[in-house]
């Protein structure tokens, strides 16, 4: 049995009950965590038995979540695999039947792989860009205008502010474009740049100054490259950036190829965790699943173009909260 509910997604199988990233207090006898993204987590009075990544806990716990009953090493029926998302991000395949993709990116990106999912009889996937018109370009094709466009900042002695979500998308960024002096970290994105460095992964920021918020007026003039938090040009950090500065922002998201976003920044360039549409129906064709349960974003549009194509998928909380996985299995 399969239940969507608000607090995520619950299997119950061979008498078990696993309780898929949810978002309060559940019954289950195992609950997964996939990555340390907040709304992948809860902050539990009590919970259970945890099954997560050593680098999800550690960065759970820098985020302020406690799982004292976490374990990283599953019984034979689960197995965790790279989802591609985030430092320690999972999927869970279950019984090498059922696999939950949690949030999953297929491209690499600096110092992260993309995932490589195996083939399952159930499908669980994550649709945050499952409509059709969202394609991503390489990469390459990123970085190259984002140099091209700190060149001419700098060339007219501006400086820059790169942005990103502080856990993710900020450490990629720092990876992709450490080679631009002066460089600034802001603090938040910089606690979470330790915790990497923490956990194996170098950065290439040890020459980089930390940027704290009294510091705001005593930074150099001319040109500089910071990596902040990503926030709105309304916000009073980017304000105050403009006012004494006058910082250009570029901010990293996949939404950056939705019309509206591209007013709350200077510019947007369209680098996601995730992936696009068209990945997505790649996983799915790579699964070869019966069934295809999706979840997230454009669950219901994604849903219905896998219909289109000859596959048995549905939305998870539209018409069936309650489904039978047994009949797929």
């Amino acid at each position: 049995m399969l239940i969507g509910s608000d607090s995520g997604i619950i299997v119950e199988y061979k008498g078990r009950r696993v309780a898929l990233d949810p978002k309060h207090d559940v019954r289950a006898d195992l609950v997964f965590v996939s990555h340390a993204h907040t709304d992948h987590m809860h902050r539990a009075s009590s919970i259970g038995k945890v099954l997560t990544s050593k680098e999800t806990l550690r960065i759970a716990e820098a985020r302020g979540f406690r799982y004292p009953n976490a374990s990283h090493e599953p019984d034979p029926s689960l197995e965790m695999i790279d989802s591609g998302h985030v430092l320690g991000s999972k999927t869970l395949l279950i019984d090498d039947r059922i696999l939950y993709t949690g949030d999953i990116c297929t491209r690499d990106r600096a110092f992260l792989k993309g995932a490589r999912l195996p083939r399952c009889e159930i499908l669980m996937i994550e649709s945050t860009y499952g409509k059709k018109g969202f394609r991503f370009p390489s990469v390459e094709d990123i970085v190259h205008k984002a140099n091209m466009l700190i060149a001419d900042m700098y060339s007219r002695g501006l400086p820059v502010i790169l942005m990103g979500y502080p856990f993710g998308k900020a450490q990629i960024i720092t990876s992709l474009f450490r080679h631009w002096e002066p460089l600034y970290i802001y603090e938040s994105v910089a606690r979470m740049n330790s915790v990497y460095r923490e956990l194996g992964v170098r950065l290439g920021d040890d020459h980089a100054t930390i940027v704290r918020s009294k510091d705001i007026d005593s930074l150099k003039h001319g040109p500089w490259l910071m990596v902040a938090p990503k926030q709105s040009n309304n916000s009073l950090f980017v304000r105050m950036m403009k006012k004494h500065y006058n910082a250009v922002t570029v901010a990293f998201t996949g939404w950056a190829l939705a019309y509206w976003h591209s007013r709350f920044h200077d510019y947007t360039l369209p680098l996601s965790d995730h992936c696009d549409f068209y990945e997505l129906v790649q996983v799915v064709n790579s699964c070869k699943p019966n069934k295809i349960y999706t979840f997230h974003g454009f669950a219901e549009e994604f849903a219905s173009y896998l219909r289109g194509m000859g596959y048995d998928a549905e939305a998870i909380g539209s018409k069936c909260s309650k489904c039978n996985i047994l009949d797929y299995i």
